[in-house]
């Protein structure tokens, strides 16, 4: 990371930056930005403890894929340094009372971290001894003849077991879902393009439905679900719906609370996910009489009495919620993923088993139970965005 010193006088007025470099405000959202021909962005930190500067640097590099200078101005102390880096800064213009090498001491005092970051995604305990490049799905999985050593650490090495009693599952989901479309024939698949959903979405072609999805696009997803998102349009064309919030509520959130307003109180993480997920949802299933999510009991402790058919808003709603994988267990998904070489979000092999949003979804540690990493800031029995509010 390059280190510099401000000028006792600010010598860059932020209306006459050169070609190719832009300065947006604290509070914009980096999505809005039009990237081409830029080659640096400067964030501001107006003050020390006015963060909003490394969530937009964090989203410019995973989720936009922005590959020029980010550089941090303004308030910019030593003792931010190391957290600048991790989320994606080239350059911190360190205040002017500030000491440069004190600030590269600061920097080298760490070589690796437990989690992942936006320069390294991968956390320290699922890191291999050498670096590679991300490679493709189909080159993940374990070839044939393959030694140990010849196989690449990921989600399907690290996941997927056969079971006793796993192809009578498999046959069972499948009749399942063929008894539910014939009863339901407006039936659709609600997919967050997590493994479960992709998995589903393999058995709904193996039991030679046409059952139609769609996925809740909410303007914060990950560049890696937003990449497998594309793929399967390019699959299953117009039967995948893509379903965005109404952009003039997003607007007023935002505008009225900031970007990362999420972090604040529960109250205002809810506000959001009703706006994204939960608005767009109801306009999704709207005249549907059923619909199939990927809900498993093994999921979270909430979770474990998921049922197969759950009719709790077949009154108030009239419409029924079917959730085929109930049983599955982990194991179940990956060795079915494996088996038929299903396309899933990479995040996966990064230590991702729930992946919602972006600024909402972390890594999870040894130990953790799969949901641990969503909205892991609040307490435990929040954990939920009211998509699925009787099982959270």
């Amino acid at each position: 990371m390059k280190l510099l010193l401000a000028p006792t006088t600010p010598q860059e007025n932020p209306s006459t930056l050169p070609q190719g470099v832009l300065a947006p405000a604290n509070d914009l959202d980096p999505s809005t930005l039009d990237l081409t021909g830029v080659h640096r962005i400067d964030l501001n930190f107006p003050k020390f403890s006015d963060g909003r500067a490394f969530s937009q640097a964090f989203l410019l590099r995973r989720r936009l894929q922005f590959k020029g200078e980010i550089r941090a101005t303004g308030d910019v102390l030593v003792d931010q340094v190391l957290q600048m880096q991790r989320t994606g800064f080239d350059t911190a213009v360190l205040r002017h009372d500030q000491n440069v090498d004190v600030a590269q001491r600061q920097l080298a005092r760490f070589d690796d971290f437990y989690q992942g970051d936006a320069v390294q995604v991968q956390p320290l305990f699922g890191k291999t001894t050498q670096t590679q490049a991300p490679a493709p799905v189909s080159s993940l999985l374990p070839k044939q003849n393959a030694t140990p050593n010849q196989v690449t650490s990921n989600a399907i090495t690290l996941y997927a077991r056969k079971a006793d009693g796993f192809d009578q599952k498999v046959a069972d989901t499948i009749a399942f879902l063929q008894e539910q479309a014939a009863r339901h024939p407006t039936l659709v698949q609600a997919s967050s393009l997590g493994a479960e959903d992709m998995v589903l979405t393999h058995l709904i072609t193996q039991a030679g439905l046409a059952t139609p999805a769609f996925v809740l696009e909410t303007g914060r997803l990950h560049a890696e679900t937003l990449a497998l998102l594309a793929n399967l349009q390019a699959a299953m064309g117009e039967r995948l719906q893509v379903v965005h919030p109404e952009p003039q509520a997003v607007d007023a959130y935002t505008q009225t609370h900031g970007l990362d307003a999420i972090y604040q109180s529960l109250d205002l993480r809810k506000a959001c996910c009703a706006i994204r997920k939960l608005e767009p949802l109801e306009r999704a299933l709207a005249g549907k009489n059923a619909w199939l999510t990927g809900l498993r009991r093994e999921q979270s402790g909430n979770r474990a009495d998921v049922p197969l058919v759950d009719e709790s808003d077949l009154a108030s709603k009239g419409r029924v919620k079917l959730n085929p994988l109930a049983a599955w267990t982990w194991a179940d998904i990956w060795h079915y993923i494996a088996l038929h070489q299903v396309p899933y979000n990479v995040l996966h092999d990064q230590f991702y088993p729930s992946i919602g949003c972006a600024p909402c979804t972390r890594a999870i540690s040894v130990g953790e139970d799969f949901r641990s990493g969503r909205w892991w800031w609040e307490d435990a029995t929040a954990k939920e965005c009211g998509l699925h509010a009787s099982h959270a």
